[in-house]
């Protein structure tokens, strides 16, 4: 994984990590003044993707919000989250998964409370518009059919200050399938996508989720220290 900063004048490399391909869901490397309100801008995303999903789900635009609201349980209850990630093991037979979830398990007993992550509307707008082009196309990963990278998407609606990340889960239909998966983090090495939900670093996220044509449904989060959206001076206030 490599974690870069930036100050106010300078570019905002991102987190990376590996990729697991398991069970339900694909998760994938963990690596903004809007003109439309983030409900609005998801209530059209569904539309446009129809009631009905692929998988048989009903587009739900709250889900997204769901997903931050569970990082923030684990992030500020990690030992209380600990019991939530054994409950999966009974769930696998692989030893491979077991002992993954025995890992995060450990992992999430040691670990202190952190401050939760406060919604940024400009992250969730670059969320989504990964979810909308790799949807849409059937791609995996972070890279967009345009060359885009999560820096790029980010700071189309602003600026990124500090340290950057991004999440990405394939298949799984509710937010804690979400965040437990990218917990344990499975066939990651470096644990990529579980050091970005537990960085202490990031104070910002916005998350997005949709159809995808492959896998059925992706969700998309990113994550920022410190965020200025686009149209504002460094003097305003960073955290939205």
């Amino acid at each position: 994984m490599t974690i870069l900063k930036q100050d106010a004048g300078g570019r905002a490399p991102v987190i990376l990590s590996g990729v697991n391909d398991r069970h339900r869901g694909l998760t994938s490397h963990p690596t903004g003044k809007a003109q439309v309100s983030v409900l609005s801008f998801r209530m059209k995303t569904c539309l446009l993707a129809g009631i009905i999903l692929m998988t048989g789900f009903v587009c739900r635009a709250d889900l997204a919000d769901e997903v931050i609201k569970e990082i923030n349980r684990a992030r500020e209850n990690p030992k209380a989250y600990a019991q939530v990630i054994a409950e999966q093991e009974a769930r696998v037979s692989d030893p491979k998964s077991k002992a993954a979830i025995q890992e995060a398990v450990t992992y999430l007993e040691k670990t202190k409370p952190l401050h939760p992550l406060a919604l940024s509307p400009p992250l969730v707008l670059s969320a989504q518009s990964l979810v909308d082009d790799s949807g849409m196309h059937g791609t995996k990963g972070h890279k967009g059919t345009d060359r885009s990278d999560p820096h790029r998407r980010m700071n189309r609606y602003g600026k990124v200050v500090g340290y950057g990340g991004e999440n990405i889960s394939y298949g799984y239909q509710s937010a804690r399938g979400i965040v437990t998966s990218l917990i344990i983090d499975e066939g990651v090495s470096n644990r990529g996508h579980r050091k970005n939900i537990f960085n202490h670093d990031f104070n910002l996220a916005g998350a997005a989720t949709g159809k995808h044509s492959r896998y059925g449904i992706i969700c998309v989060i990113d994550f920022a220290t410190m965020f200025i959206p686009a149209g504002e001076t460094d003097n305003a206030p960073l955290f939205r």
